[in-house]
């Protein structure tokens, strides 16, 4: 991104000035600290670093790379920017939006209230600070939806050509050959007990997905169907199989095993065999699908544009 260099605002000007008044803090210091200034925010080093360490998690060679270092920049002066757009917005959070918002992410991953909270004080996060990120993602939701959303158009025929276009996406989303590890619950004794299965399962699922062969594993330890004949169930249509478990079947890719799953009964772990080719009698099936997946890319170009319009608007300086 090409910087900006107008004039600071006053009150940046006094931030700055007052960092660099603090005894044992050179002006240099200061600077060399900052990445890039948007309205009267900071974007420091130790945030790019961090973002930089997020990135090679996937890549390790993105952290070297100086492309990728100034998508972070620029990803971060989005983030900054959005905050500070929906500071001055009128678009109100309640409480009951934040609970709704928690309970969705204690839903979506299976677990209690009681864990979720060891996992946010384990990352070093009070829970009242949790909190308040879960409002800001959901007032960010609200504004996407009440600002962005009425922007994008979709018709039909942008449905049919997104089909067309993109049919690797949805192969996978009405039916799939797989295979099937089932681990049932049964009349667990203990917390113990339970911890135990869940142990035995993550390692069932570990080991196929590096490798070990998962039919050998369904006749070992799967109770399901046809666990004697490796837990394959041939193509399947997605609709008939726990809800939890079709999720996961779309989420995968051809070859790929999952972890395990929690339905009502039990545990499942999951192979995608392979995808069959879609044909024209499916987009009727899949248009929701098709529509969601065209509506989020329509979405985050949309967002994209009227971030680019504001920062035309902003003070926005990289060191």
């Amino acid at each position: 991104m090409k910087a900006r260099y107008i004039m600071c605002t006053a009150s940046c000007a006094l931030m700055i000035a007052a960092a660099c008044a603090i005894p044992g803090f050179a002006a240099a210091e200061v600077l060399n600290n900052v990445v890039a200034v948007v309205g009267d925010e900071v974007i420091t080093r130790r945030q790019l670093d961090q973002a930089m360490r997020s990135r090679g998690q996937t890549n390790p060679k993105a952290v070297t790379d100086p492309l990728t270092k100034q998508k972070a920049i620029d990803d971060l002066i989005d983030e900054k920017l959005m905050d500070q757009i929906l500071a001055k917005s009128q678009i109100d959070v309640t409480d009951d939006d934040v609970a709704r918002a928690v309970a969705g992410v204690i839903r979506e991953n299976g677990i209690s209230i009681e864990q979720l909270r060891t996992e946010i004080a384990s990352k070093g996060m009070s829970w009242e600070d949790y909190k308040k990120q879960i409002e800001t993602q959901v007032k960010r939701v609200k504004f996407v939806n009440q600002v962005i959303g009425p922007q994008v158009k979709i018709t039909d025929q942008d449905l049919r050509d997104y089909y067309r276009q993109n049919q690797e996406r949805f192969r996978g989303d009405v039916r799939a050959h797989i295979g099937q590890i089932f681990l049932p619950f049964e009349n667990f004794q203990s917390q113990a007990d339970v911890e135990a299965f869940k142990a035995q399962a993550i390692d069932i699922s570990n080991k196929a997905r590096h490798g070990a062969d998962f039919k050998e594993l369904a006749r070992k330890y799967s109770k399901g169907a046809n666990a004697e004949n490796g837990g394959d169930l041939g193509t399947v249509e997605l609709k008939d199989l726990p809800e939890p478990v079709a999720l996961t079947v779309k989420s995968l890719g051809q070859g790929e095993v999952s972890t395990p799953v929690a339905t009502d009964n039990g545990l499942f772990i999951v192979k995608v065999i392979s995808l069959p080719e879609l044909s024209t009698s499916d987009f009727d099936k899949l248009r929701d699908d098709i529509y969601s997946a065209l509506y989020d890319d329509r979405i985050k170009e949309t967002l994209r544009s009227y971030l680019q319009k504001e920062r035309s608007k902003a003070y926005i300086e990289v060191m």
